[in-house]
């Protein structure tokens, strides 16, 4: 039986839409128009962008695809298997609404799924409405590198800690960027907080949330979820600890900590900073008897074994039978994930829920702030 041709649209052909596939640097397929391009079970028949230029840009290297301006239009004239949204954070929201409406068989969200807790759940409500499911872009758990993590962790003992780090120069939070998501706790700081909760999480298992309201029950409880004030957690990370608050002289938050304790690991903590000169993520995971220390662009593992330093003592030693993958395969994995989804294989490995987890997580830690 011949396999499928997975149809597909891209609405926003910019950066994340395509030109990160230009980058030389890069590992790629970089962009999701490389990724949709590089498998075969998938053909993309049109791309759409309000931009002019980035638009003919794209469809210069996309000839056969059709282009539109206005995903409405798109969305009346195509039949589609799968809609990539990269368009802006500030129009996730819509542009996600307006795609699961359109009845496809799968939406691919890039992260974050919203820019608030708000609108996330609206695109909750529409996607099981339309029985449209959501696969959001957090790139790192279809990442090869943080699966062979992820299955080391078995080898190091209890977990003792979790510090997961984010530097960069883009303010961590500054509240005049509500509406347009420009700053990196939301940006950037999802990709941390997921990659935590993936490593948090059994396998097949991911947490959800839940609302805190007062204990009254009553009229105020009603009152609070229709102007939106309930405060909606994360189920594993949540109720932090806020210390290493650096704000600069306009008020904006250019560093923070925050301070977890779960039943899994007593001791998570996730450190931002946007007064670095350089961008770094890296997450380091302690255990009884091991460690793993991953980020970009490095993967290290760490065993117990007989010191070599002081008698009757051990030490952690770098496990050479361990051989980190030559290449990630971030986001070919994800296309591939969307393929076996659709195909009934397989579940999907960042869902709509996930997404929602991490921006609990980051919501709550602006409510300390």
């Amino acid at each position: 039986m011949p396999h499928k041709i997975y149809e597909a649209a891209l609405i926003g052909c910019g950066r994340i839409g395509y030109s990160l596939g230009l980058d030389k640097k890069r590992e790629q397929p970089a962009s999701h128009t490389m990724a949709l391009n590089d498998n075969w079970r998938v053909k993309i028949v049109a791309g759409c962008d309000t931009d002019e230029f980035a638009l003919k840009t794209w469809h210069e290297a996309n000839k056969k695809a059709l282009v539109y301006k206005d995903s409405a239009n798109l969305y009346a004239r195509q039949k589609l298997d799968i809609i990539t949204i990269a368009v802006n954070e500030s129009s996730h929201m819509e542009e996600a609404v307006n795609a699961l409406a359109s009845m496809p068989k799968l939406v691919i969200l890039e992260k974050p799924v919203a820019l608030n807790m708000e609108e996330a759940l609206r695109i909750k409500k529409v996607s099981e409405r339309s029985g449209v499911p959501v696969l959001v872009n957090h790139e790192r758990r279809f990442a090869e590198d943080y699966i062979l993590a992820k299955k080391y962790l078995s080898q190091i003992g209890e977990l003792q800690s979790i510090h997961a780090e984010l530097f960069s120069s883009l303010a961590v939070y500054n509240p005049a960027e509500e509406n347009s998501g420009a700053y990196s706790l939301i940006h950037d700081g999802t990709h941390l907080v997921d990659a935590v909760l993936f490593f948090l999480e059994p396998e097949g298992e991911p947490s959800t949330t839940r609302e805190l309201t007062p204990p009254d029950g009553g009229l105020l409880n009603k009152a609070m979820k229709q102007n939106g004030s309930v405060t909606t957690i994360n189920t594993l990370l949540n109720n932090p600890v806020m210390s290493g608050i650096y704000r600069d002289s306009k008020g904006v938050v250019r560093q923070l900590s925050a301070h977890y304790k779960t039943d899994i690991c007593p001791d998570v903590t996730l450190t931002m900073s946007g007064r670095s000169r350089y961008f770094g993520f890296e997450i380091t995971i302690t255990g009884t008897e091991g460690r793993v220390c991953i980020g970009n662009g490095f993967l290290k593992f760490y065993k117990r074994e007989k010191s070599s330093l002081y008698t009757g003592f051990y030490s952690l030693v770098s496990d050479k039978n361990v051989k980190p993958p030559k290449k990630t395969l971030y986001f070919s994995n994800m296309v591939q994930n969307a393929v076996d989804f659709l195909d009934g294989k397989k579940a999907l490995r960042s869902t709509l829920q996930t997404g929602i987890n991490a921006l609990a997580v980051l919501e709550e830690i602006k409510e300390k702030l």
